[in-house]
């Protein structure tokens, strides 16, 4: 959302307030709110604000700039960072005191955020530290500028690996067309995605638990990856019901030029902080994801630094140094390093070979941590999206260079992708071939975002390579199509256009099939609907008066409201009545003279149903239904909804729990949570008064037949033993009983 100075201004100090009137050509003599309104009148003037702008050192306006990358607010050190990064900066003094921030507060270029206060920029303590500019000063702002980096081209020697923009395509619109399909994602009451969720569209696109395979390349933990991707490049939005919707269609998506897509995601990816580009990361401390941010907004802007040699391969270890020395001694995943700070001293040559020491470990620490690190942003995000061509050495990366995407990207000011690249259609030849079989192949050289976003609808995707995708039509499919708008003239028209011969008869018969089959069916969302134990009682209803539609036999569509009483009633939305009674078997039973239409199919994934209208449930049911994905509260949330809750034994006890607690253990465990307990058959001797339970453990003529005890009167006798022990208990006199005295159980 757009930010303004309007109402922080007030708070910040009149001495640190009177100086930012000076770029606006104010007097520095008039009074705080003077001030405050003469720099309010100016921001509202574009041609002002442009001139104010105008009159800025350029590395001032390169601040801007990256702020304006970053969505308006960014971190102190983050911003830092990036200055740095783009090579255009002051020149530094390396003083303790040393602070690029500082003066663009002073300009009136910068406010913070926060609990502090508009004027408390320190980021040392709690949530300071975070920066944001006026929406109307960043509106005049162009794109960063860049010193190029110090880096000459080579000759690639090695494998070179690139992705197709349909390719990235193809991709992108699985992702959104699954999300669209599975009706957004729940979050949890902390704002993230459902595990059941994440698991969900972890196999509808058919990836890996430990990544996905990109052309040979490990892309670690990619629901985490593309769902914060998504969300920070508002793709995605958060309904009043805690889920996570598209904001637009996957086909006004693929509509975008394709340099707008990519430039989108990439600069998701810069503000997601959950997701790490290597799959080992404990050896990392940045918990908040500053650190990554900071990364990826310097890794971009020294990409943008190259030298613009379109066709130039460039070492990637010249380029990981070249960006080391632009921000190695300011920059690190965990903690950044800190300079060597010297008082004053007349040993200059003890001073240098502090600072030579403190250089040499702050680079082995960058190759140790930063550099796998960067290794990982050009084997994931920088290469799935088509941004930069790999060259591979005995599986190391050697080198790489933009692709004509990456070139739009970094560079947009240049616009150089051609169009045919912007909107991905590099062919005018037919895109894919529909076979007699109901197979499509495609062609992804010839096909556009909107004919894959088209397929991910319509058709399901069996497999994908380097240069064609299959999918097939099915009756599922296409219901899915026609269910999201698309007419059956369209689905034809469609498959027609972009196919390379005619379509089969039998293909047209089909469609047209499975279309009417869906006409058939209506969908009604709010209706009266009664049910019968048999047709012949409905038949009875209806001779009495009920008017209605028959559906099922044993169901009749009211068209008017039933009569007042005789009926019980369900209200579908709202919370289903808890009509189900549970023993601790597992049996379940509805509750006598209840029933509703839900609960039969939510319980038939979890027991098997019964002779008597019933469920069980067993070992072999639990563990089938947890292998698709489902989770054990799920069954336990559903009954203890569902469940006829206990009454009280007495007044002073409460109820017992729905679930009987040896059943709810034995769903735990059937569902792989594991309870070790231990069972022996034992001789024991219990002794009712505590001086024998000592006297017979104390005793070394006695003490060498136990087996162990329980305090503090159990003894437990070594089988072998227990006549010698009988001699024993019968030369001391004791009253030996054969039985022992324990608690009866009462009955529950």
């Amino acid at each position: 959302m757009p930010r303004y100075f309007d109402d922080d201004l007030p708070r910040v100090n009149a001495d640190k307030i009177k100086p930012m009137v000076k770029m606006w050509g104010g007097n520095y003599k008039m009074n705080k709110y003077d001030c405050i309104d003469f720099i309010v009148a100016n921001l509202k003037d574009p041609l002002k604000v442009r001139a104010a702008i105008a009159s800025l050192e350029p590395w001032e306006r390169n601040a801007l700039a990256i702020i304006k990358r970053m969505g308006g607010i960014i971190h102190n050190s983050t911003l830092k960072v990036g200055i740095f990064a783009s090579g255009l900066h002051p020149r530094r003094t390396y003083s303790y005191r040393e602070d690029f921030v500082d003066p663009l507060f002073r300009r009136g270029l910068i406010l913070a955020t926060g609990g502090y206060g508009p004027d408390s920029i320190s980021e040392n303590y709690g949530s300071g530290g975070i920066l944001y500019s006026d929406e109307r000063l960043l509106a005049q702002v162009g794109q960063p500028e860049y010193v190029p980096l110090e880096i000459q081209p080579i000759e690639p020697q090695g494998e070179i690996h690139f992705r197709r923009p349909s390719a990235v395509t193809l991709d992108v619109m699985g992702m959104l067309q699954a999300i669209e399909n599975m009706g957004g994602l729940k979050l949890t009451q902390n704002g993230t995605v459902r595990v059941n969720d994440e698991t969900k569209l972890r196999k509808a696109m058919r990836w890996d638990e430990k990544g996905m395979d990109v052309d040979g390349f490990l892309f670690p933990n990619p629901v985490q990856a593309w769902l914060g991707a998504f969300g920070y490049s508002d793709i995605l939005k958060k309904t009043a019901d805690g889920q996570l919707v598209l904001k637009e269609t996957p086909e006004q998506f693929a509509n975008r030029p394709f340099n707008e897509q990519i430039r989108l995601l990439m600069e998701g990816f810069l503000r997601t902080r959950t997701w790490w580009e290597i799959p080992d990361k404990s050896n990392y401390l940045d918990s908040d994801g500053k650190g990554r941010n900071q990364g990826r907004l310097a890794l971009t802007m020294a990409l943008a630094s190259l030298p613009f040699k379109p066709e130039a391969f460039f070492s990637f270890r010249g380029f990981e140094q070249a960006l080391y020395n632009r921000i190695g001694e300011d920059f690190a995943l965990d903690y950044p390093p800190r300079r060597p700070y010297s008082y004053i001293s007349d040993d200059s040559a003890k001073q240098k070979q502090e600072l030579l020491k403190w250089q040499q470990s702050t680079r082995a620490d960058w190759l140790k941590q930063e550099f796998p690190w960067l290794v990982g942003a050009f084997h994931t995000w920088l290469y799935f999206l088509g941004l930069v061509e790999l060259v591979m050495d005995n599986g190391k990366l050697a080198g790489f260079r933009l692709t004509e995407i990456g070139r739009a990207t970094f560079h947009p000011e240049l616009a150089t992708v051609s169009t045919a690249e912007t909107h991905i259609q590099i062919s005018n030849q037919p895109a894919w071939i529909v076979q007699p079989n109901f197979d499509i192949i495609t062609y992804l050289d010839r096909v556009s975002a909107p004919q894959l976003a088209f397929l991910e609808r319509c058709a399901e995707r069996t497999e994908s390579h380097k240069h064609t995708a299959h999918y097939r039509l099915t009756r599922e499919s296409v219901y899915r199509g026609l269910e999201s708008g698309t007419s059956l003239d369209e689905l034809i028209a469609t498959l027609q256009t972009g196919s390379q011969t005619a379509l089969s008869q039998n293909i047209l018969v089909e469609l047209r099939e499975w279309a009417s089959l869906r006409e058939r069916i209506i969908l009604r969302r709010r209706t009266r609907l009664l049910e019968f134990p048999t047709p012949g009682a409905l038949k009875t209803a209806l001779s009495h008066g009920l008017i209605g539609t028959i559906v099922a036999e044993r169901f009749l569509l009211l068209d008017a409201a039933p009569p007042a009483s005789g009926w019980t009633t369900i209200d579908y939305a709202k919370p289903l009545p808890q009509n189900l009674t549970i023993t601790e078997t597992g049996l379940i039973h509805w509750k006598p003279g209840s029933h509703d239409l839900v609960t039969a199919s939510q319980l038939n994934q979890w027991a098997e149903p019964t002779a008597d209208d019933g469920w069980q449930l067993s070992r072999e049911n639990i563990s089938n239904a947890i292998k698709p994905g489902r989770k054990i509260t799920e069954l336990l949330t559903l009954l203890n909804n569902r469940l006829v809750p206990n009454q009280p034994t007495s007044k002073y006890m409460p109820p017992a729990p729905p679930i009987p607690p040896l059943l709810e253990l034995a769903l735990r465990s059937w569902a792989g949570k594991e309870y070790p307990v231990e069972l022996e058959s034992v001789i024991v001797l219990r002794c009712p008064h505590e001086q024998l339970f000592q006297a017979i453990l104390g005793s070394s003529l006695l003490r060498p037949l136990l087996k162990g005890y329980q305090h503090p009167d159990l003894l437990f006798i070594r089988p072998e033993a227990v006549p010698t022990l009988r001699e024993q208990l019968t030369w001391l006199a004791w009253d030996v009983s054969e039985q022992l005295h324990v608690s009866q159980l009462g009955k529950h």
